[in-house]
C-alpha cells in the first residue's frame, strides 16, 4: 500500500481538473461507517482524463479503521464508449468490465483510488454510462456511482502572462482574453478569478459571483466563440491593491477559463461560502476581429494553456523593514540544543508570502538565509528552509526541505503583518564546545529601507552571556530564543512559514495542473491512502 505524498496526492487531482467536484454517493446502509464520494467525468472521444473518488469515515469524532479494504468497480454501463484503468497504488485484477483492487490500509488512513478514463475514437458526445462502486471493509459495503458522458473536445487558450501595477490602495485593471483554438464552436465560458486579499477582484458585474473579500470570482458567459477567434473582456477586471501592499512586491491574480459543461460538473458541489452577483452591468466578450448550433456537451482537451497569470506589481513609498532576530543557547559535547532564529517585520507594509510556490523563484530569491555556528550539527530544521548552494539549479516542488546537515539554509516566509514575528525552529547537535561559536540569520529582501538592522547573531556558548546580536557584536540586535540540552523541554514548534507555504504551494500546484487553484472549503477531511 502506497501512501501517497500531498504533491502526488493533488497533481493527480490537478489532473483530472474534477476530483475538486466530488459530490457525496450515500451509503446502502446507516449502520455502514462510511461512505463513498464520487465525481462524475466529462470524456472526448481519444482522449484521457482522470478521475477519483474515496470513503469517507462517517463519525467524525473517531479515527478512521479500515485495515483490509476492497474495491470493486463495475464498467459494464462504460463498457461501450470508454476504457477504464486503475491509475496508481492498488493491486487490482482488470477485466473489460470490472476492476477488483485490495489493500491493506493503517489505522487513520482513508481509501482513496484513482483511475484513467479514455474515451474510445468512435465515441459520439453525448453518450453516457456509470461506473458502479462497492467499496468493502471489515464486512460493511458502501456503493456509489461516478457518471462518464463523452463531450466534444475543444481548446481554450488565454495569455500566459499580463502585467498591471499601482500604488497601495489603487484599483488596477486587469486584461482579459480567450482563444477558441479547436475546431469546434464553443458554447459559452465561465471566467474563474482567484485572487490575494492584497490584490482583490473589486468588481460589481451582474453576471459575475463573488466572496466577500474578493478573492474568488465566477463569471459565466453565453458568448458562442466561434472556432480561430479571439475574444476579449468588454472591461478590465478592476483589482484593488491594500493599502498594506508592499512597495515592490508582485501580487499574483489568475484568471482561469473553463467550458460551462467542465464548470458545471467541476463545481457544482463546490460554491461553497456567500457568492453574491453584482448589482452593476454586464461583463462580455468582445471579438476582436465575426453561428447554429447542434448542443453537445464539452470539455476543454488542454486544461494547461486557458489560464493566464496576472502580475500586478505594487508601486509607491510602503516598504517592509524586516529586522533579524538571532538566538543563543548552551550545552555540552553531544547535546541538542534548541534555538529560533528569525525576523521581525517592522512594516509599515505586510510582507506577502515568499516561498515554493512563487513564480518562478529561485533559490536565492528565499529572502531568509540561516547559518549554522561552527562545532554544531542541524539535526533538525524546519520544513521552511532548505540547503542552501550559491547559484544551484533547483526545483522548489522536489527540492529537500527541511533537511538536517546543511551548514547553511535559505527560507521561505509567511505572509507576515507588521510588528509580527516570524521563527524557525532548529536543533542544534554540540559536535565540539567553541565559546561563543556564532552562526547567523540574515534577511535579503529588495526595498528593505533599512540594512544595519538586517543581520542578527546565533550564538551557542556565548561567553558572558548577554543576548545575540550582529556577528561580531556581542550586545547587539534582537531577543534570541534558547534552549539546553538537557534542562527542561524544548520549546513548541512555532508557527512559521510552512503552513501558510503549504497551502500555497498547494493553491499553485492546483493551478499549474489546470483546476484553477481554488483550494475550497469542503465538508470533508481525510487522509488518503491511494
Amino acid at each position: 500500500m502506497i501512501k501517497n505524498s500531498a504533491r502526488r496526492w493533488l497533481a493527480g487531482l490537478g489532473v483530472a481538473g474534477a476530483f475538486v467536484a466530488a459530490s457525496a454517493t450515500p451509503a446502502v446502509a446507516a449502520e455502514v461507517p462510511f461512505e463513498v464520494v464520487t465525481h462524475d467525468l466529462l470524456v472526448a472521444p481519444g482522449h484521457m482524463t482522470y478521475g477519483s473518488f474515496y470513503a469517507h469515515w462517517k463519525n467524525t469524532e473517531s479515527e478512521p479503521t479500515f485495515g483490509r479494504t476492497t474495491i470493486d468497480i463495475d464498467l459494464s454501463g462504460v463498457a461501450d464508449f470508454a476504457v477504464v484503468e486503475p491509475a496508481w497504488g492498488w493491486a487490482c485484477d482488470v477485466s473489460p468490465t470490472k476492476l477488483h483492487c485490495e489493500a491493506d490500509l493503517q489505522d487513520g488512513d482513508t481509501p482513496g483510488f484513482d483511475y484513467m478514463v479514455t474515451g474510445r475514437d468512435g465515441a459520439k458526445p453525448g453518450q453516457q454510462g456509470a461506473l458502479s462502486i462497492s467499496v468493502a471493509s471489515g464486512g460493511k459495503t458502501a456503493t456509489g456511482k461516478a457518471g462518464v458522458t463523452i463531450a466534444e473536445g475543444v481548446d481554450l487558450v488565454s495569455d500566459p502572462t499580463v502585467e498591471a501595477s499601482g500604488e497601495p490602495g489603487a484599483r488596477v485593471g486587469v486584461p482579459g482574453v480567450v482563444r477558441n483554438a479547436g475546431e469546434t464552436l464553443v458554447d459559452g465560458t465561465v471566467l474563474v478569478v482567484q485572487a490575494d486579499w492584497l490584490a482583490a477582484y473589486a468588481g460589481d458585474f451582474s453576471n459575475c459571483l463573488s466572496e466577500e473579500f474578493g478573492v474568488y470570482a465566477f463569471c459565466t458567459f453565453d458568448t458562442k466563440l466561434e472556432r480561430g477567434r479571439t475574444y476579449e473582456l468588454s472591461e478590465d477586471l478592476p483589482i484593488k491593491l491594500s493599502p498594506d501592499a508592499r512597495t515592490g512586491a508582485t501580487l499574483p491574480v489568475f484568471l482561469d477559463w473553463w467550458t460551462r459543461d467542465d464548470w458545471n460538473q467541476a463545481f457544482e458541489d463546490w460554491l461553497v461560502g456567500d457568492l453574491k452577483p453584482g448589482r452593476g452591468g454586464e461583463l462580455r466578450l468582445v471579438a476582436k476581429e465575426r453561428s447554429s448550433v447542434a448542443r453537445s456537451p464539452q470539455t476543454d482537451l488542454d486544461k494547461l494553456n486557458n489560464m493566464t497569470f496576472a502580475m500586478i506589481g505594487v508601486t509607491g513609498d510602503n516598504p517592509a523593514d524586516l529586522k533579524a532576530v538571532g538566538a543563543t543557547a548552551s550545552g555540552k559535547k553531544g547535546d541538542v540544543v534548541d534555538v529560533q532564529p528569525g525576523f521581525t517585520n517592522l512594516g509599515p507594509a505586510i510582507l506577502e508570502y515568499q516561498g515554493q510556490a512563487s513564480q518562478d523563484i529561485s533559490i536565492d530569491d528565499l529572502p531568509v538565509r540561516i547559518s549554522i555556528p561552527e562545532g554544531t550539527t542541524a539535526v533538525e530544521a524546519p520544513w521552511d528552509c532548505v540547503p542552501y548552494v550559491p547559484g544551484e539549479e533547483w526545483d522548489p516542488w522536489n527540492a529537500n526541505w527541511g533537511e538536517p546537515g546543511a551548514k547553511e539554509y535559505a527560507c521561505q516566509v509567511t505572509e507576515t503583518p507588521k510588528d509580527t514575528e516570524s521563527v524557525y525552529y532548529f536543533g542544534l547537535r554540540i559536535d565540539e564546545v567553541v565559546p561563543n561559536a556564532k552562526g547567523s540569520v540574515t534577511t535579503k529582501l529588495p526595498g528593505d529601507p533599512k540594512a544595519d538592522n538586517d543581520t542578527a547573531a546565533i550564538v551557542i556558548n556565548p561567553v558572558g552571556g548577554g543576548t545575540p546580536g550582529t556577528p561580531g557584536d556581542g550586545d547587539q540586535g534582537g531577543d534570541g530564543g534558547q534552549g539546553g540540552g538537557d534542562d527542561g523541554d524544548g520549546p513548541t514548534l512555532p508557527i512559521t512559514g510552512s503552513s501558510t507555504g503549504l497551502i500555497a504551494g498547494v493553491g499553485a500546484l492546483l493551478l499549474v495542473a489546470g483546476v484553477g487553484g481554488y483550494v475550497l472549503a469542503r465538508r470533508r477531511k481525510t487522509r488518503f491512502v491511494a
